[in-house]
């Protein structure tokens, strides 16, 4: 996702040294552009709890917190200082993450993976059921409300810069009332903190608490609530108004009664109530997630190498802030009502140091090894069961099997270059790690901790690329989970200020119909573009005649490194990409008025683009020619400032001619600028790199015939992957610092790298395929194959297979074109990995053998 999370985390690592760009000699996948530290997931696909690992071993849960980044973060140690090896996964497609330790003559090996669900079948909770959705952080004694008040009036659920959900189990056709109880302890004046309360099924409330009753002067707040859905939930929501300075949420308690009406709010506020509620909540305090139990597994081996006998301490940090007990048993740790840590041996926990489980002492002879277990349970909990470090190998074992045996979506992309492949294929799995199933749809969410949700252009990427690899039954899914959000005046705006995102989704229906050459399917949904072209239409007639942005978009948010409400450009990119995308659909169900109408509004909008950007021209440092992204000048944004949008423009877009000046201009610019193969200081993270920035960046030199640069910039972004196999939104340039931005695993990232790759192999222009255009050299070796095999497109699915001879010398193109709807010519591109130059034209209508001569002759 573009806006940044709100919290930026810095890490420290080992040194190293400060690379260029991409030499000409290497074409390899080495992460010799990383960040110092990383995390990664281990879950399972659609999973709800989205466990990760550290760079150093440790399992990572309860995004936020204060432990790295994490509520409970949980540490392998031997009383001794370790010094980290190294990090790998079994494979690309099995998440069992092994770091390995050296301390003197000891070698620690630790395993983390989670455990398949097969293995422990989920329990169903009994009586009223409520839970809090997502963060679970809340404080104790945040306010200050006068004695004979409720105590839990005092205390708070807290949403940092996010919503404050819960929801309880409904009966079909059954009120209730809900009572929202609200406290405000930090400010004394009105007009910073403005909320909105929600109970499904009935109206929203907007509530300034210090305006109402005054700083630490509780209120309570009544709403009949339904299963407005039918989806056996009622929903609970505490959001900020979009114009709330402070965009922090609490909620200090909450009630949920049976039935219409609720006790006076008197009673509410004192806590005195004599009507059973079905709860009564102090929302300080941790709910159990009301999902099936979550088992993740740590394995550890210590072997001793040397030639005496080694004495070692194991335990287990425990960092969180919730209260730890011991069972009875000494294996068992409950960490509050979500969390049970069991271990294979028995712990000490210390008064002084309750986070620290302490196993006994153990006495290692020369050459041998001890193992231990732990395992971490989450969720609606049966009795943990005890763990042994063989049943913890077996488990393993069983996850590496399951993993090998599911069926994602590999194979369709085969590439010669077994580090590209592997990110190739770790990008897959950690989409379906990622997804979640919201509303019995499935949501392909961006990333586990701060973009575990929906976000409209993410979102739109993530669907594309999965639809190329043949699973168009699920982002049709997606898709229609998308238009769900569709707004009642017919836009799209997730994010305040976005106006960007209705021309995104255009584009986005409009790809989906293509790709699977569904008319029927758009034509269901065509109402649905009709009013987002409505709407934008209605857009353009917002701003003031007397305006920078007069008949293009309002004020908006440019993201990706800008914030504010501004005039800007990011907005109108977009919007231009979703009318031209509009425009063509309609032309394709032969919906021929309506298309030369939508026509018309794209070339006035076009129009008036034009003008404002000739007004906005400006010069970088170098003399280039370039429009930045704000139409009001700052001399303190560097040019290449959030120009993501920009380059989405040209493609997938396609606005701009290639020959378009404000293209060259931009396109200089951004080149001037590049660090380390990618382009520098775009995003959020200053003097930082956006690291799937450079798909965009790859994809525009792609589309404009510069094959070469694509596949260079490929490898550039590839080895700003961590050696787990997934990026960071951003991160700064090696030997420049530590600090990142943003979610890890990206899973937009993940979807930017499996477009690059397929476009680079297979791209339409027009009615036009192309082959190649951005194949390396480092492809092309002797004995090796390279292979797409059933990858949608605009024309149908298409499949080839470049095969290299044992002695290099030729190359054989098997090609099995598309049928459903023939393009007019499939162009084969040349340069670069062969000895020929230019293109080739292969048959469209039959499947074909081509030879291609590799090297020249004698």
């Amino acid at each position: 996702m573009l806006a940044a999370c709100a919290v930026a985390f810095s890490f420290v690592g080992g040194g190293r040294t400060a690379g260029g760009v991409l030499p000409d000699a290497e074409w390899s996948i080495d992460f010799r552009y990383s960040a110092p530290s990383w995390q990664t997931a281990i879950c399972l696909p659609d999973d709800w709890q989205k466990t990760l690992v550290g760079r150093d071993g440790s399992l990572l849960y309860d995004y936020p917190g204060k432990y790295g980044g994490f509520g409970t973060r949980a540490t392998f140690e031997i009383g001794a200082n370790a010094e980290w090896v190294s990090q790998e996964l079994i494979s690309p497609r099995i998440p069992v993450v092994r770091t390995i330790q050296r301390a003197g003559v000891l070698e620690i090996t630790q395993e983390a993976f989670a455990v398949t669900l097969s293995l422990r079948p989920p329990r169903e909770p009994k009586g009223f059921v409520i839970e809090r959705a997502g963060s679970q952080t809340g404080q104790r004694g945040w306010a200050s409300p006068s004695p004979g008040t409720d105590p839990a009036m005092a205390n708070v659920a807290i949403g940092w810069n996010q919503p404050i959900r819960y929801r309880f189990k409904a009966k079909a056709g059954t009120d209730y009332s809900v009572a929202f109880g609200l406290c405000e302890g930090w400010h004394e004046e009105h007009g910073q903190r403005m909320l909105l309360l929600q109970a499904e099924g009935g109206a929203e409330r907007l509530v300034d608490m210090v305006q109402e009753k005054g700083r630490n002067k509780p209120g309570v707040f009544l709403f009949a609530a339904h299963d407005q859905n039918g989806d056996g939930w009622i929903d609970l929501t505490v959001s900020a108004a979009t114009n709330s300075p402070d965009q922090n949420t609490f909620l200090n308690t909450l009630w949920v009664f049976a039935g219409p009406g609720a006790p006076p709010e008197q009673e509410l506020v004192s806590g005195t109530v004599g009507r059973a509620a079905l709860a009564h909540l102090d929302c300080s305090a941790e709910l159990a997630p009301v999902k099936p139990p979550r088992y993740d597994i740590l394995l550890v081996r210590i072997r001793n190498t040397g030639s005496s006998e080694a004495t070692i301490q194991p335990q287990l940090r425990l960092e969180t802030d919730r209260e730890l007990k011991l069972d009875n048993t000494g294996r068992c740790v409950n960490a509050g009502p979500a969390m049970a840590v069991c271990c294979s041996e028995r712990v000490r926990m210390s008064d002084q140091k309750p986070g620290f489980l302490r196993l006994e002492p153990v006495r290692l002879p020369p050459r041998t090894e001890k193992s231990f277990a732990f395992e971490f349970v989450r969720g609606t909990q049966p009795k943990p069961a005890s763990i042994t470090a063989a049943r913890a190998g077996a488990l393993g074992r069983e996850a590496e099997r399951y993993w090998r045996n599911l069926k994602l979506p590999y194979g369709r992309l085969q590439i010669p270059d077994r580090g590209l492949q592997a990110l190739v294929d770790s990008s897959i799995r950690n989409i379906y790690q990622a997804r979640e199933i919201k509303n019995g749809l499935p949501a392909f969410q961006v990333g586990p901790t701060c973009y575990r949700g929906l976000w409209v252009v993410d979102g739109s990427f993530l669907l594309e690329a999965i639809t190329y690899l043949g699973r168009a039954n699920e982002t049709r899914s997606g898709i229609e989970y998308l238009m769900s959000f569709q707004r009642p005046d017919g836009g799209f705006m997730l994010i305040d200020g976005h106006w960007k995102e209705t021309g995104i989704v255009l584009w986005a229906i409009t790809r989906h119909a293509q790709l699977t050459g569904d008319k029927a399917w758009l034509r269901s949904v065509w109402p649905r573009l009709e009013r987002g072209f409505a709407f934008i239409r209605h857009m353009r007639s917002m701003p003031a005649a007397d305006t920078p942005n007069a008949r293009l978009i309002p004020d908006g948010f440019s993201d990706g490194g800008l914030a504010d409400k501004v005039p800007e450009y990011t907005n109108i990119y977009w919007t231009l990409a979703g009318l031209r995308a509009a425009v063509e659909a309609a032309r394709w169900l032969g919906n021929d008025a309506e298309a030369a109408d939508w026509q018309r509004e794209y070339d006035d909008f076009l129009q008036a683009f034009r003008r404002a950007a000739e007004r906005d021209l400006r010069q970088d440092s170098q003399g280039k020619s370039y429009l930045p992204i704000r139409m009001k000048t700052d001399p303190g944004i560097p040019p290449q400032k959030a120009q993501w949008a920009f380059l989405h423009s040209i493609f997938p877009g396609k606005v701009f001619a290639p020959d378009d000046p404000l293209v060259g201009g931009n396109m200089a610019m951004l080149k001037s600028v590049e660090s380390q193969g990618l382009v520098f200081d775009t995003g959020w993270l200053k003097d930082g790199i956006w690291t799937y920035f450079g798909s965009f960046y790859g994809h525009a030199w792609l589309w404009l015939g510069d094959g070469e640069k694509a596949a260079r910039t490929l490898y550039a972004f590839g080895n700003h992957a961590s050696p787990l196999l997934c990026w960071r939104e951003e991160q700064m340039p090696v030997g420049k610092g530590s600090q990142v931005v943003g979610d890890m695993p990206h899973n937009w990232a993940s979807a930017e790298f499996i477009r690059l790759v397929r476009h680079s192999l297979i791209l339409e222009r027009g009615r036009e395929l192309h082959l190649l255009e951005a194949a390396p050299p480092a492809w092309i070796k002797p004995g090796a194959a390279l292979k797409a095999i059933d990858i949608a497109t605009e024309f149908g699915p298409v499949s080839l297979e470049l095969k290299v001879a044992r002695d290099g010398s030729t190359a054989t193109l098997s090609l099995t074109p598309p049928k459903r709807n023939p393009p007019e010519r499939i162009v084969l591109h040349l340069d670069h990995w062969s000895a020929e130059k230019g293109v080739m034209e292969l048959p469209t209508a039959k499947v074909s053998k081509t030879m291609i001569k590799l090297r020249p002759g004698p």
